[in-house]
Order: C-alpha cells, then structure tokens, then sequence
C-alpha cells in the first residue's frame, strides 16, 4: 500500500468516526425532545380520565338526589292523602249527628263529594241494617244472599251450614256443615269458632268459602246491626235485586232516618291535587245517652273497595 491509499484510508475512518458521533448526538437530542411530550401526553390522558369519572360522579349524585327528592314529595302527598281522608271521615260522623232530617246525608250508600283545598274527598255512608248481618242472619237469608252470587246448590248448602257451625256455641255439626276435624282434614290451622263472627273479614276463613266469593259478597256484609233481615231502604241495588228479585232501584224515602245506637258503615275516597290517593273504611255507632255522641266500631285503610259509585 502506497502512502496516498493510507492517507486516503485514515480520512475516510475519520469520516465515519465523526458521522458515528454525530449520529450518536443527534440521537441523544431527538431522545431529549421526546420524552416531555411523551410526559405530557400521559399526563393529559390522566386529566382526561380523571374528569369523566368526576362527571360520573356528579351525574349519579344528582341523580340519588332527584330520587329522593321525587321519593320525598310522594311521601308528602301521600301524607295529604291520608289527612283529607281522614277529614272526610270526621265529616261524615258529623253528619251521622245533624238533627235536622231534611239536612242530613241519606244512609243508603249514596256518595257525597267535599272538595278541599288540597283536594277532593267522596263519602258513602251506609246504615248496618241495610247489610247482611252474618251472626243474626237465617238460612234462607244467606241462601238467597248466595244464590244471587252465582253459588251452585250443593256447595251452597255445605258453606251455608259451616256458617251456622261456625257461628253457635255447640261443637255439633250439621248435616253439611264443618267443625273442627273438617278444617284439619282440610289442612287449615283453625278451626270454627263456635261464637258469632267479630269481623266481617272473619267471614273468609268459613270452610268451602273462596276468595273472589269473600271479596263479592263483602261490601255487602257486616256483624254490628244486630238484625237477622234487612231494611231495603238502606241497602245497596244489588242486594235489594237479589232479595226482591227485581231490578227496581232501592226506595229513598227513609234513607235519611237516624235511629239511636243505630251502626253506620263509612267509605272515605280521597284524591289530593297532585293525583295521591287515600281510603277509609269505619264502622260507627251513634250514641244511646248523650254521654258520647258516638263510638269508632271499626277503621281499615285502605278501603276495601275502590270504586266511587253507590251499590
């Protein structure tokens, strides 16, 4: 090798000796230039993150609060529901007292409207003699009582003798009738009662009686007028159908007569102005002595019927 081919190859391993250096720090530069936005970029996708978990955050926190809010404001309506029924109610046992015949409320079921400020109440007052009463009633009574219910003969005839089973003081059965070995053959956990009924919800758990008959027959029950017919006068159209065989709508000429510890069956419907709805059901007697003008036999809420319409 001559001496211009050495020179030649010194200068080109100092060329590539430089090119590697500089390659080597402009590597280093680009490192140092991209490793902040690197950082950046993070630290913006944290922020990012952080407030959409923040607006999840706020969004179901306004929404517990909107719920409760909503959950709140129905409890207070509700609240004035109950209080307008309960208004009705006390309404109601004043009229039971006005002495003026020509200005009381008839007791025949009818229903009368109050309107409020808060709302609006309906009220039904119905004389107990106008019902059924299932400690005082014959068996011919509860026969056509029954009958007009749509009960078929034999299975009438049996619930008809569990009812008067149910109700005398003796453990003797009647011919198709039940005492207590047939409500444990039955698989119930009572038995009769042997004793008059103190409810008339007391009525379902007669054997061979079935819900949807209970619940058709109730308004139409009742255990405190203490008479084994029925006055017409006071009774719903259709009790009067079933026990006259007609349609004709029952007479009102006495419907607003009062008789002295006389029971009165109460409905209280009440509507308040936002839509909430409360109902009462009592049973009130009127006072034999002027001691107290009237004693609360019974109160139920709800109502056991909804319906705003006499009958």
């Amino acid at each position: 090798m001559n001496t211009a081919d050495i020179c030649e190859h010194v200068r080109n391993s100092q060329l590539q000796a430089a090119r590697q250096r500089s390659m080597a720090v402009s590597g280093g530069v680009i490192q140092a230039v991209h490793s902040p936005c690197r950082q950046r970029g993070i630290a913006l996708v944290i922020v990012l993150w952080l407030l959409v978990l923040m607006t999840v955050i706020a969004a179901s926190h306004a929404r517990v609060i909107r719920t409760e809010t909503r959950l709140a404001s129905n409890q207070v309506e509700a609240g004035k529901a109950r209080g307008l029924a309960e208004a009705g109610a006390y309404h109601a046992i004043l009229e039971l007292l006005v002495r003026d015949e020509t200005q009381r409320w008839p007791a025949n079921g009818s229903v009368n409207r109050i309107r409020y400020e808060d709302g609006n109440v309906a009220i039904a007052i119905r004389d107990a003699r106008g019902l059924v009463d299932i400690n005082k009633a014959p068996w011919a009574l509860l026969d056509t009582v029954l009958a007009g219910a749509g009960m078929e003969e034999e299975p009438r005839k049996a619930l008809i003798d569990a009812i008067l089973d149910w109700r005398d003081k003796d453990s003797l059965k009647r011919l198709n009738g039940a005492e207590d070995d047939d409500y444990l053959r039955a698989g119930l956990k009572w038995a009769a009662r042997d004793g008059p009924f103190i409810s008339v919800e007391e009525f379902r758990y007669v054997l061979g009686m079935t819900n949807p008959l209970y619940e058709g027959l109730a308004p139409y029950l009742t255990v405190h007028s203490g008479q084994a017919d029925v006055e017409l006068d006071f009774a719903s159209p259709w009790l009067v159908s079933v026990l006259t065989g007609t349609q004709d709508t029952p007479p009102a000429g006495n419907a607003t007569a009062r008789s002295s510890g006389t029971a009165y069956h109460i409905t209280v419907w009440a509507t308040s102005n936002n839509g909430s709805s409360a109902s009462i059901d009592l049973v009130v007697r009127t006072a034999t002595t002027a001691e107290q003008a009237y004693t609360i036999l019974s109160w139920r809420t709800p109502a056991r019927s909804i319906s705003r319409t006499s009958g």
